[in-house]
């Protein structure tokens, strides 16, 4: 008991009371709300409407997605706080709520990157036999309800059993675990340990071996004559499969698909692998400095600016996408400009839209 006394005393030591420094993480946290609502709401209008965004990457690339938008649809509730002058200004039950939503999307997003990168080195590494025995329709079905199962469990069962507590932090005027309580350091440690340390082992496994094998692959086509490298199907098949999957799921494939010679499709995935690294790095960037101030630093006064730039990985994938990503890129240039019958392999919804005449009239 005195050891708890103890802990919440040393954690109300410092208290996020400067009223301008809240003025100014609260804006942040508004701007990254907008700017991520926007641009992930991009993302899905834009497999919406086009049957070539619909493959197994992307959908994993959606439920990443969805988990970036609930994040940014509940943050201003932590602007909220911060600029309440006298306690939170709604019900308790507000801020438990935002705070297992938090958890839950944080923690969805890290292990939808793990199956991401897993996806990457089964379709770059296998043949596309293996790939489709592993992802099968059904079988990616289910790793996604797991993505949003497993760390939704693991932020809400704990504070049901009374391992720890979750709502309005009067330390830092956040939405969040409640260091009241004196087992805060235990239900943190629960979800660091059970959401983080895997998907980040099946991460950098995964793209290390990726990278190996491209190496491997750059070695042998260099060493090998120009007119034996233009004919080494043998060697692009295995990299990646003819009819694999990523490079169109529509029924009927355009020409243009089908007649893409291997080594063009090989090039393909090696770019679409290159930005699911931009989008791993972008998220690891966001969050170590938020981990080296939990871990080392523990709750001083830097936390709120960390856990900004945690927040901050919600809004940046739409930006990766519409820079780096071909077919994504394409599809948000037409959608801004309401070039609609330029969207490749349109889906039936976009199809009857324009049949009804509700939207996506035909621009000129």
């Amino acid at each position: 008991m005195d050891g708890s006394q103890d802990n919440s005393t040393e954690d109300r030591e410092f208290e996020f009371t400067d009223y301008t420094q809240r003025v100014i993480v609260a804006t942040l946290l508004m701007i990254i709300s907008v700017v991520g609502i926007t641009g992930n709401s991009m993302i899905h209008l834009a497999v919406l409407l086009s049957k070539k965004l619909r493959t197994v990457t992307n959908a994993f690339v959606v439920n990443l997605s969805i988990a970036d938008w609930l994040t940014c649809f509940v943050i201003p509730w932590n602007s909220v706080a911060l600029l309440s002058t006298d306690g939170l200004p709604v019900s308790e039950w507000f801020c438990k709520v935002v705070a297992i939503v938090q958890f839950t999307t944080v923690g969805c997003s890290i292990i939808t990157l793990g199956f991401i990168a897993v996806n990457r080195l089964m379709l770059i590494t296998r043949p596309t036999t293996t790939y489709h025995v592993f992802f099968t329709s059904q079988r990616v079905t289910l790793w996604l309800i797991l993505s949003w199962l497993v760390p939704l469990l693991t932020s809400l069962i704990p504070p049901l059993a009374g391992v720890g507590a979750v709502g309005y932090n009067p330390q830092y005027h956040f939405c969040g675990s409640k260091p009241s309580n004196p087992y805060y350091n235990t239900y943190n440690l629960i979800i660091a340990a059970v959401l983080y340390p895997i998907p980040l082992v099946k991460i950098v496994v995964s793209y290390s071996l990726i990278w190996i094998h491209l190496r491997r692959h750059a070695k042998k086509m260099a060493g090998a004559p120009k007119q034996q490298a233009r004919r080494s199907v043998p060697i692009d098949i295995p990299m990646v499969p003819p009819h694999s999957e990523d490079t169109n799921t529509a029924e009927h494939p355009s020409r243009s698909d089908v007649n893409t010679s291997p080594s063009r499709k090989r090039k393909r995935q090696t770019d679409v692998t290159k930005n699911m690294v931009y989008v791993v790095c972008g998220f690891g960037l966001c969050a170590t400095p938020y981990a080296i101030n939990l871990f080392f630093f523990d709750r001083g006064p830097t936390i709120p600016y960390t856990t900004v730039i945690l927040l901050l990985s919600n809004c940046i994938n739409p930006l990766i996408y519409a820079t780096k990503h071909r077919d994504f890129k394409l599809i948000f240039g037409f959608i801004i400009r309401r070039q609609w019958d330029k969207i490749p392999n349109p889906s039936d919804f976009l199809k009857k839209a324009r049949q009804a005449k509700y939207c996506c009239a035909r621009e000129l």
